[in-house]
């Protein structure tokens, strides 16, 4: 029957199909790779995609059903066409991980070029607005779904410098929270993350801004969290991200987690 799914010990996410944005690499990989472990067939999402091919052939080694695809989060024809085919290849989307994210440049309010400023948020807002918009449908139709909107503490605490980034990722919080209000009728639990500082390839690219660039403060900072060993592995926040996809959701439905509550709510 549509919406029974029957659940193995170890494998919560069994018989359902997950869409993982951002899925080539960092959180999204490791992420891709736990809910497939967990049981879930991943459409594995990202623009570059011998990043993609090489994680799904990875989760299909390793036992899982997995499926690289075309995805550009700012073009409205590529996310529709991106959830096709997932649905052709897997079935349609019950889990969608919005894990895509970009930093931009960080430069002051007064040096930024509106482009890179409408850049940022494209990517970490628009392109959630979309994927969700995309997935909702089938999710309310089967009265079940998740979906975990990727964040940042950047969206709290304003640092200078990084304004797109702050805002949009602030922004990116009250569509969590909206969407959980709108699927909340049809058992769809909309939750945020705050991953933390995470060695993933962004941070690389951060840390190599030069300091005459963003200023000596920034860079400062950008290499402080490689030099004082405060980056987490990837597969840390990924662990969040899957326990909020599992029926406790219901409970943290709107709610943006950090990392840090993980084990509390476990408990």
């Amino acid at each position: 029957m549509p919406g029974i799914v029957l659940r193995v010990e170890g494998r919560p996410h069994a018989g359902r199909v997950a869409l993982v944005t951002g899925g080539g690499r960092g959180i999204g990989a490791a992420t891709a790779r736990l809910l497939s472990r967990e049981g879930a067939a991943v459409a594995v999402a990202a623009r570059t995609m011998d990043e993609v091919s090489s994680v799904a052939r990875e989760i299909e080694a390793n036992g899982g059903a997995a499926l690289p695809v075309a995805l550009d989060v700012t073009d409205e024809e590529s996310v529709a066409g991106a959830f096709e085919r997932a649905r052709a290849g897997l079935g349609p989307v019950d889990i969608l991980i919005n894990n895509a994210g970009t930093p931009g440049v960080p430069l002051p309010v007064d040096r930024m070029e509106l482009s890179d400023w409408r850049r940022v948020f494209d990517v970490n807002v628009t392109g959630a607005f979309l994927c969700a918009r995309e997935a909702l449908p089938h999710m309310a139709s089967g009265d079940w779904g998740r979906i975990v909107n990727v964040s940042s503490a950047s969206a709290r605490h304003p640092m200078a410098g990084m304004a797109a980034y702050g805002a949009s990722k602030a922004a990116l919080d009250q569509l969590t929270r909206v969407l959980a209000l709108e699927g909340e009728p049809h058992n769809v639990a909309v939750t945020g993350v705050y991953p933390g500082v995470v060695d993933t390839r962004m941070q690389e690219e951060s840390r190599a801004f030069p300091p005459d660039l963003i200023g000596k403060p920034l860079h400062r900072m950008f290499q402080g969290y490689s030099d004082f060993g405060i980056l987490r592995l990837p597969e840390e926040p990924a662990e969040l991200i899957s326990y909020l996809c599992t029926a406790e959701a219901d409970r943290l439905n709107g709610h943006i987690i950090r990392l840090e509550q993980l084990q509390a709510l476990r408990e």
